[in-house]
């Protein structure tokens, strides 16, 4: 829907006082996602391809974001309500549909966007507005509501332009909650949708909220390389050749002190990388314990480490050199292996396989190869 979007008229509310949040400071400037929520959100709008961005703020002045072709400031007024009607009535956009949004509401989604102007264009409603369910008890002088017949109304909220704005007119002298209301006064004249909304979407009103927003979206990414390398000699008879912890069939016999699974000690290694430690050989040297030794031992020995730093793998990307075996025939049983060695999804797993083309060592088969890209973060 996006090539639709640039003809759709989105109004962005900035014109609050911000006196719950902090006495001495406004809250769209504070910081979401390393940006101020005014920023954030203006540069989301942006992305979907609305070209008609009418941005409502108390003072003009102190705004130090610039109007242009697509971007227009409107000065808000004394409510909210004041605030959408100016917008509406002093834009300089013309267009058939409007979107409402709270700029205090950063959990923006393109879903539900979609979905609006999906219902506005193709079904033809008049109002589009999004809710959550209520999931906390809720009382009233004592008595509990039937949270199952509540909607927690929220925005951005879509609606046909000149009936939004014809009822703002009509109904200016109402203290209103949000837009949508309006409709509600003469519900069975206009045709209203209701789209429930299963993200996230709260609105920031005290510091507290922001800030405990901002921990719950943290997301710390450490990314660690690994690389391992081992001889190989081509036998007469079919050995079993470990890759990822699978046992593979093949002429071809790795020579290793340990089991010699490349896709392992790669593995191993990108995690302890990413983990600023050092390499596998540093805490398994070529000792008598370690004469073939299993290399789930040392893989475990990282996951540990992982573990014990609070970290969880966020993907892993593989690229195996190989004459022979050929990977191919046997990427789906490598692939469940290290699944289920590293236990996550496969689908944050990708392995790639190609030859040396008869090039070097590794294309004259003497070698097989593994590189392991890894990135990690905070569980």
């Amino acid at each position: 829907m996006t090539s639709i979007n640039s003809k759709i008229h989105f109004i962005l509310l900035a014109g609050g006082d911000s006196l719950r949040f902090s006495s001495n400071s406004n809250k769209l400037l504070a910081k979401f996602k390393n940006k101020n929520l005014l920023n954030y959100n203006i540069e989301f709008i942006k992305e979907l391809k609305f070209k008609k961005i009418s941005l409502v703020v108390k003072n003009i002045k102190k705004t130090d974001i610039k109007s242009n072709n697509d971007l227009e400031i409107i000065k808000g007024g004394k409510t909210r309500s004041e605030s959408v009607k100016n917008a509406l009535n002093k834009s300089n956009f013309k267009s058939k549909y409007v979107i409402i949004h709270d700029a205090a509401r950063p959990l923006n989604s393109k879903k539900i966007i979609n979905e609006i102007t999906k219902n506005l264009i193709n079904k033809k409603y008049d109002c589009v507005v999004p809710y959550n369910k209520c999931s906390d008890t809720v009382v009233v002088k004592h008595k509990n509501l039937d949270r199952d017949k509540l909607k927690l109304i929220k925005t951005p909220q879509g609606f046909l332009k000149n009936k939004i704005t014809y009822l703002h007119n009509k109904y200016n002298k109402k203290k209103l909650n949000d837009d949508s209301q309006l409709f509600r006064y003469e519900k069975n004249k206009y045709k209203l949708k209701y789209i429930l909304q299963n993200e996230i979407n709260i609105k920031i009103t005290y510091k507290g909220e922001l800030e405990t927003l901002n921990k719950l979206i943290e997301n710390n990414i450490f990314v660690g390389i690994g690389y391992d390398i081992h001889r190989t000699i081509m036998t007469n008879k079919n050995n079993l050749l470990k890759l990822g912890g699978a046992k593979i069939k093949s002429k071809v016999k790795v020579i290793s002190h340990s089991d010699g699974d490349v896709i392992l000690h790669a593995i191993t290694d990108s995690i302890l990388g990413a983990l600023s430690l050092r390499d596998i050989g540093t805490y398994f040297p070529n000792n008598k314990k370690n004469l073939n030794r299993n290399s789930i031992d040392f893989l475990n020995y990282a996951l540990n480490k992982m573990n014990s730093k609070k970290k969880m793998i966020n993907n892993i990307d593989l690229m195996i050199v190989s004459e022979e075996p050929k990977i191919n025939p046997h990427f789906k049983k490598i692939l469940d292996s290290i699944s289920k060695n590293l236990n996550i999804n496969k689908n944050i797993i990708s392995i790639k396989a190609t030859t040396n083309e008869k090039s070097g060592l590794i294309g004259r088969g003497d070698f097989i190869a593994c590189w392991s890209n890894i990135s990690l973060r905070d569980s």
